[in-house]
């Protein structure tokens, strides 16, 4: 069989291939079948995201569905206008494990409660709460499911990809990963393409070492067309720090 075609880019139908990003000055040769930016991740990617899943779970309050994830072994965090005050927490079911498993079938979900009088701590400006969960069975909830650790130090840039696990309309837990870059930063904020609905407010925006660089908490407006929602903010992670390391 002729192969010929495959080292030369072009077809035996004689179509001229167009991928790639032109002639590679090292070999020569055109680089092969890389179309516009590379999407090659390794294997691990897959398995970070997996371990981060489990630190994210659904949230079921009175007014509908949300999401949250643990930053300690005993503390989750979500948005302000999820959670404003002590009562709407305390009135709410976290949910881990809400999810369809390798079968497509559901997952048993792990069920847990707030304990805001314990601890709560709430800024409508960063749209951040964080509160304490009970225990359970002597356990805590991040001993079991895991926690990702805060800091300030995460370096975010424009067009770096961002990706969230979240629970979009209360449906069993997704990730959004495709055209996900970041578009605009400033001191508080990021804003990025990565897809969200409700109920994905208060879950994590993630780096692709899966460290937590924002809480998403909302959708953006195009300036130039009000009816269209254009791209997606979260808070920084940076910015929030500052106010609950105390805490930590």
């Amino acid at each position: 069989m002729d192969v010929s075609w495959i080292n030369s880019g072009i077809s035996r139908n004689g179509f001229d291939w167009k991928g790639g990003k032109g002639v590679n000055p090292s070999t020569d040769r055109l680089d092969e079948a890389i179309i516009d930016q590379e999407n090659f991740k390794q294997i691990w990617w897959l398995e970070r995201a997996l371990e981060a899943a489990r630190k994210v779970a659904r949230i079921k309050t009175r007014r509908g569905s949300a999401t949250g994830f643990m930053i300690t072994d005993d503390l989750l965090m979500t948005n302000n206008h999820v959670f404003e005050n002590k009562k709407e927490a305390n009135g709410s079911q976290i949910q881990f494990n809400y999810r369809m498993d390798i079968g497509s079938n559901p997952s048993i979900p792990d069920n847990w409660e707030c304990d805001a009088d314990n601890l709560f701590k709430t800024n409508p400006e960063l749209d951040y709460s964080i509160v304490r969960i009970k225990e359970k069975d002597g356990k805590k909830a991040g001993s079991i499911w895991g926690y990702f650790g805060i800091s300030n130090s995460v370096d975010i840039k424009t067009n770096q990809r961002v990706n969230i696990i979240q629970h979009p309309r209360g449906r069993f837990k997704e990730i959004a990963f495709r055209d996900n870059q970041v578009k605009a930063i400033s001191e508080k904020f990021i804003q990025y393409l990565t897809d969200t609905d409700y109920g994905s407010s208060g879950s994590p925006v993630l780096d692709d070492w899966f460290d937590v660089v924002a809480l998403h908490n909302q959708r953006v407006r195009d300036p130039q067309s009000p009816f269209r929602w254009y791209r997606n903010q979260g808070f920084l992670m940076s910015a929030i720090y500052e106010e609950i390391k105390g805490v930590l």
